[in-house]
């Protein structure tokens, strides 16, 4: 196997070849796709794009539910670029940094957890088409909150009933799951998260006494395929003036966010962390440093923070 192959801990071929389940092709599936392909704007298809990330690394992420909630198109345009990557011994193979940010979330949450005992609520701000409810039994003790724009949470609950109709063993895994419909961007989320039935004195992961959040910086946002508008160059500065504390910054290739799928040091993400982080453009061929920062912070924001869009 050659050094790419082995850096992203991908699968032998055979085990790439994309199967997709009968599920996707029955009448009700295919409405609820017709929806997505042709009412969506691109940042609630970005929901799709990260299950299908999911889907295609299910060798290192266990998502039983990321096929449908992700669909045909989405799955077979990162399956091609998947193969593409394989055939050209790319060093970064399309969704591998979807991989390492489910899997740095998951660990996160479940670490947060056992800090309260395992009793919590977790509220999922942009939750798109995340499964975490059901498929991460550290959350069985935990009220969880998904917030993010009707359409997508309607969609998403057609699918999910679809999907759990059709496979006997599948259920959900949090105590409870409640959906609150709201567009993060504006003022009035946390009202409706309230609602909804969030309890602001309660322990919470995500949005009160423990924050899980990425933070891509300004180079990032001028991709031309980038869809977000909110950045932070040093997030571990922003955090402190917003009320919290204990925060800790990671890249994605830091020894807790590689989770064995980054140990090329010729990997884009490896050459990034040992860059400065003041570092505008890279001096080997002076294209844009775009990072993405894992943010972990704990405390209580002392303001109302209006927040970007980030698919889960």
């Amino acid at each position: 196997m050659d050094n790419s192959k082995q850096e992203n801990a991908l699968p032998e071929d055979h085990e790439l070849e994309l199967k997709l389940p009968h599920l996707l092709f029955t009448k009700t599936v295919r409405e609820l796709y017709g929806k997505i392909v042709n009412e969506w704007d691109s940042l609630k298809k970005s929901a799709c794009q990260t299950a299908a990330g999911r889907a295609l690394w299910k060798h290192v992420i266990h998502d039983p539910l990321a096929d449908v909630l992700a669909g045909e198109t989405y799955l077979r345009n990162l399956h091609e670029k998947i193969t593409k990557d394989r055939h050209n011994n790319a060093r970064e193979t399309s969704g591998v940094i979807l991989a390492v940010r489910t899997l740095w979330f998951d660990s996160k949450i479940e670490a947060a957890l056992d800090s309260f005992g395992g009793a919590a609520q977790v509220v999922l701000l942009g939750a798109g088409m995340d499964a975490r409810a059901y498929r991460l039994s550290c959350l069985k003790e935990s009220d969880v909150f998904e917030v993010d724009f009707p359409e997508v949470l309607q969609v998403k609950a057609a699918l999910l009933q679809a999907a759990l109709e059709s496979t006997e063993h599948l259920r959900m895994m949090a105590k409870s799951l409640t959906s609150v419909a709201a567009d993060i961007r504006e003022n009035d989320w946390l009202e409706k998260l309230q609602i909804s039935g969030f309890v602001p004195e309660k322990n919470t992961v995500w949005v009160l006494e423990v924050l899980l959040a990425d933070f891509m910086n300004k180079a990032s946002t001028t991709l031309s395929s980038s869809i977000f508008r909110f950045y932070s160059d040093w997030p571990d500065h922003l955090l402190p003036s917003l009320g919290f504390s204990h925060v800790k910054l990671s890249q994605i290739g830091d020894p807790d966010a590689h989770f064995g799928l980054m140990h090329d040091p010729l990997n884009l993400f490896n050459k990034l962390r040992n860059l400065p982080r003041s570092a505008e453009t890279n001096p080997d061929d002076g294209t844009p440093c775009c990072r993405l920062y894992l943010v972990q912070a704990s405390g209580s924001p002392n303001q109302t923070i209006s927040l970007s869009t980030i698919p889960m």
